[in-house]
């Protein structure tokens, strides 16, 4: 009999990297700057280091959807967290989501899209619309938090569309995705609304800095553990700032 078994980040990755056909020419340098590397390696480490000191904080530094943003961060350290999790199906629309990260707490649901460094990186038109309808479908009644990992800061930039706010980004494709959803019109205006409570975003290099401030707040742990812990966020810092090229880091800051 089969034992019981989670895919390990590494395992999800190699997954992910065989659908990949030709272009899997491109992870030759270690998939330098590529969304699902960057995720997995950051992402990874988070999910290992202590996660009220660390995830935590990176939700609490964050920007946007105040109350839901800091109820999951309250809740942290014993939410599930799955690193590029596969699909979820859409059933009204018959189409699959793929969150980069799915955070379930006691009382809220975390999708992660996670942007690469990539020059002129876009979202499509319907795709945080998509995630949107994605938590709404699967939050099993906790509150929905859609979570944008940027290269940037806001705006973003859609394919075709040009550049927009985060929720105005958001809600540019929701309508005709409702439609096709065969939602009503009070239901669309609903989910509308509800963009400014679940939507939040950060820059990668906010959490870089994060990480490396909260390492050197860490005290009062035996050297061993201290030492550990130490490795585990330095491996974080180092997986961002390398696939970014190691631009702009030395002189971020981010407010207590």
């Amino acid at each position: 009999m089969e034992l019981d078994h989670k895919p390990s980040v590494i395992s999800r990755l190699l997954d992910e990297v065989s659908w990949e056909g030709s272009n899997v020419k491109r992870y030759r340098d270690g998939g330098r700057g590529m969304e699902n590397p960057l995720t997995a390696e950051v992402f990874q480490g988070l999910s290992n280091l202590p996660r009220d000191l660390f995830f935590g904080e990176i939700l609490r530094c964050a920007h946007g959807a105040d109350e839901t943003r800091l109820a999951a961060a309250d809740e942290a350290e014993h939410a599930e967290l799955d690193v590029l999790p596969g699909s979820l199906l859409l059933p009204a629309l018959k189409i699959d989501v793929q969150p980069d990260v799915w955070v379930t707490g006691p009382s809220v649901q975390l999708l992660v899209e996670a942007k690469s460094f990539r020059k002129g990186a876009t979202f499509n038109v319907e795709q945080l619309p998509r995630e949107l309808l994605c938590l709404q479908a699967h939050s099993n009644n906790r509150a929905p938090l859609l979570l944008l990992v940027l290269a940037t800061p806001p705006p973003i930039r859609l394919a075709g569309s040009g550049r927009h706010e985060v929720d105005a980004g958001v809600a540019v494709g929701l309508e005709s995705l409702c439609a096709r959803a065969g939602m009503t019109t009070e239901d669309y205006e609903a989910l509308l609304a509800s963009i400014p409570f679940c939507v939040a975003w950060v820059t990668w290099s906010e959490i870089h800095a994060i990480v490396t401030r909260q390492k050197n707040a860490l005290s009062g742990l035996p050297s061993s553990i201290a030492a550990s812990l130490h490795r585990t966020a330095d491996g974080v810092a180092r997986a961002i700032k390398w696939h970014s090229g190691g631009q702009g880091f030395e002189s971020e800051a981010v407010a207590d």
